[in-house]
């Protein structure tokens, strides 16, 4: 297939490795890399994430990504299987700003096909896309505590005047947030994830806040 020029918008946790997706500069389409890693459900090592000189992809580099095909996932169409016997060029850097310029905000009814947090095994088929570019209102950040006694970020925000709630967030930056963070506005990478236990989970891949100084505790 050769290589994509994109703008990296996540590299966002994902079974232990990244999940790493973006614009394709060409067109303007969601790209999400894959591995064969079976594993990790495809995810993108670190060590694949190295360039030349030594630095790793990060977000919002522009990149030069060799790529062997496109997969023809049904639930993530955006996936093509990144080449890890080639390397990745980073060849510049951008702003959401510049980004959004080619990929503006989207404006869907919903966000993945419904209001919640996951979509059914069901209902997924009909979803059509698995990543989205939004802006929201009143993004709170929570931590919580799951059944295994681990911390979780979740998300909580308005979409389109409705709440969405306990949202997972996997972008590592907001691991250490305070919970009850708020945020009036930002822009979120939403994405849909792998299956489990018949539901396909909604993650919070990427969060951009213009103004992070102007927050409030909720």
């Amino acid at each position: 297939m050769g290589n994509i020029r994109m703008a990296v918008l996540t590299k966002s946790a994902k079974y232990g490795n990244n999940c790493v997706a973006g614009i394709d500069l060409s067109n303007g389409q969601w790209v999400r890399l894959v591995t064969g890693d079976e594993a990790s459900h495809g995810a993108v090592s670190d060590k694949a994430l190295i360039c030349k000189g030594g630095r790793s992809v990060e977000v919002l580099d522009v990149i030069n990504v060799p790529v062997l095909r496109k997969c023809d996932d049904s639930i993530q169409p955006e996936n093509v299987l990144l080449d890890e016997d080639a390397c990745i060029e980073i060849t510049g850097k951008m702003t959401l700003d510049d980004v959004l310029k080619i990929h503006p905000l989207e404006r869907k009814r919903n966000i993945l096909g419904n209001d919640y947090a996951y979509i059914t095994e069901a209902r997924v088929d009909t979803v059509g896309y698995s990543l989205i570019l939004v802006e929201v209102s009143d993004l709170v950040i929570l931590q919580e505590e799951n059944t295994e006694g681990k911390t979780k970020m979740k998300a909580r925000f308005v979409y389109q005047g409705t709440e969405y709630e306990n949202m997972s967030i996997t972008d590592r930056k907001y691991y250490l947030t305070p919970s009850g963070t708020r945020f009036e506005r930002a822009v979120l990478v939403v994405s849909i994830g792998t299956p489990y236990k018949g539901r396909y989970y909604k993650f919070v891949s990427a969060i951009f806040t213009w103004h992070p100084d102007k927050f409030a505790k909720n």
